[in-house]
């Protein structure tokens, strides 16, 4: 197949040069003067490479790139910019999607090698494409609807599999490396029967029709069986990952009969699994798609829940185990939306990650606890702390770090009082990237705090690196912990390793008194959790922090008095 090359560019003084350069090369030029002519070119054409001009009116080369990939998602991307138009250009690179960012004015053998290059990296797709026979989804769905037609009684399943933290690494490495990568871990066509048909679809997901056998009735096992022909482990930017996936599949003839539908529910079930966490594949039912249309449904009134002031926050104490005294509290957001009523954060707080509401959401919750607490303790002799979660998505935002100085600076908090909790996911990013956002932080004199810790990501050798003041022990810890001596023992160690690496140490999901004597007893500093109060709306949290100053003063006189008699 002749590669086709296809430059769009609002000047046609450039484009006529273009064709110039390229007058004597092996392909097939084509040209447009601005987006609706490249898209309507890119229906009709298969096009190999893409350059757009950045700057471009009504749509910048950015959005055309966008949308031609959705058109065309094998199509090699790049983007010609000028000087001023750089940082734009380079951001869309950073964010994927781009195969490469040239600037103007361009020299016509860069620019020549520039395509030979891009030409290559499309040539290279499609021979492991072809090598290891994977389908489009075009042509996967006319499979499907072809072998559905000539026996209607045929058992098979549909199965979507899906690389797990694949955002993470489109993030780090690249869509176009991404989409190579899953290209280089597709099994090749003599791995399997006939009786299996591979697919890529949007360069993210694989989805397999499979016929099954006659001795064989279990679609789940089937599915499963599937990811044996994977590697278990890979190399994407000069790194060893391991493979891991989410899997969900629709049964034949039982869900749908049409290659759309099917495939459709397939995702559904994977999208199921991923949020679950399941480690096995889960299977399509009517509910999925009951579930999925309430969380479009939430996600709709989600979008005006914040202009309608359906959000408040409720406050969790934290205590000084050592005298009883108040710490601080930690800030949870509770929405009470006018339709549903009162929505479990569970539910709604992975839509806004979803969708980018999280950012403007966590920055009202940042505002809202500052401003709330600088009214209640505005010179407070014992100055308790405020903490307030920050997920990994508003810390990735460029404006994250201005906003928080804007909310300390707007309600004149002293920086030291505001503690961000973060989870221990972010562990997984960047690491590099990671300490530069957490330091410009701690630059403000805001204090930092590891959420969740012993959940499963954090490397020692990470955490020794890491800014941070505070660890947060997950309840999974401590709530089962006087059930046995290596529980116990666990808690005790990651107690010993928080102080070892100066870090103050706090125990969430205390809820009993033999706990907390023995959390005294191990040296943590802070306690959180039913034992003294769950979170509660702001007018009984002053209650509740007036009744433990009640308790620490009486603390404080029983010591006194002990000190007394022992001298």
């Amino acid at each position: 197949m002749e590669p086709v090359i296809l430059f769009v560019d609002d000047e046609p003084a450039i484009l006529r040069a273009i064709k110039r350069i390229f007058r004597h090369s092996p392909w097939q030029i084509l040209t447009a003067e601005n987006s609706i002519d490249a898209l309507n070119i890119l229906q009709q054409t298969p096009i190999s490479v893409l350059v757009s001009d950045y700057s471009m009116p009504k749509q910048t080369g950015a959005e055309l790139l966008a949308m031609a990939k959705a058109i065309r998602p094998e199509t090699v991307r790049m983007i010609l910019s000028g000087n001023n138009d750089q940082d734009a250009a380079i951001d869309a690179v950073n964010h994927g999607g781009v195969f490469k960012f040239l600037t103007k004015p361009f020299d016509d053998i860069c620019l020549i090698n520039e395509v030979e290059n891009a030409v290559a990296e499309w040539q290279s797709q499609i021979f492991i494409q072809k090598e290891k026979k994977l389908l489009n989804q075009k042509a996967l769905v006319q499979l499907i609807n072809a072998e559905l037609l000539q026996d209607k009684s045929m058992e098979a399943i549909v199965v979507v599999l899906a690389v797990r933290d694949i955002d993470r690494m489109e993030e780090r490495f690249g869509i176009d490396a991404v989409h190579q990568h899953l290209c280089s871990i597709a099994p090749s066509s003599e791995s399997f029967a006939d009786s299996l048909s591979l697919a890529l679809l949007d360069n993210r997901y694989f989805c397999g029709f499979v016929k099954l056998a006659n001795n064989q009735h279990d679609p789940e096992l089937t599915a499963r069986t599937l990811l044996e022909f994977f590697p278990k482990n890979s190399t994407i930017g000069e790194q060893v990952h391991r493979v891991a996936f989410d899997v969900g599949y629709a049964v034949v003839g039982s869900d749908e009969t049409n290659g759309i539908a099917l495939i459709g529910n397939a995702q559904l079930a994977m999208q199921a699994a991923r949020e679950c966490g399941a480690s096995t594949a889960v299977a399509f039912n009517k509910q999925l798609t009951a579930n999925r249309r309430k969380q479009s449904e939430l996600e709709s009134h989600l979008s005006t829940a914040l202009i309608n002031g359906e959000f408040s926050l409720y406050y969790q104490p934290k205590i000084n185990i050592s005298n009883n005294s108040l710490h601080g509290a930690e800030a949870l957001i509770r929405w009470d939306s006018g339709t549903y009523g009162r929505v479990p954060p569970v539910d709604f707080i992975p839509l806004t990650e979803r969708n980018g509401m999280i950012d403007d959401i966590g920055e009202w919750v940042i505002n809202e606890a500052v401003r709330q607490w600088t009214h209640w303790f505005p010179n407070s002799v014992f100055d308790p702390t405020i903490s307030v979660n920050v997920s990994s998505h508003q810390l990735k935002n460029k404006e994250f770090i201005q906003r928080l100085e804007d909310a300390l600076t707007t309600h004149g908090i002293q920086p030291s009082l505001l503690e961000l909790e973060i989870t221990e996911s972010l562990m997984v990013e960047d690491i590099s990237k990671v300490i530069e956002i957490l330091q410009a932080i701690k630059d403000l004199g805001v204090k930092l705090s590891i959420d969740d810790f012993g959940t499963g990501y954090s490397s020692l050798s990470y955490l020794s690196q890491l800014p941070v003041d505070i660890i947060k022990i997950d309840r999974s810890f401590i709530m089962p912990m006087l059930e046995s001596d290596e529980k116990l023992g666990l808690v005790r160690n990651l107690i010993k390793l928080g102080h070892d690496l100066g870090m103050q140490l706090v125990a969430e999901g205390v809820e009993e008194e033999d706990q907390l004597v023995i959390l005294r007893d191990f040296g943590c500093d802070i306690t959180q959790g039913y034992y003294f109060s769950p979170a509660v709306a702001a007018d009984e949290f002053i209650k509740k922090s007036c009744d433990i100053l009640d308790l620490h003063m009486h603390h404080k006189h029983v010591m006194s008095v002990n000190s007394r008699y022992q001298h």
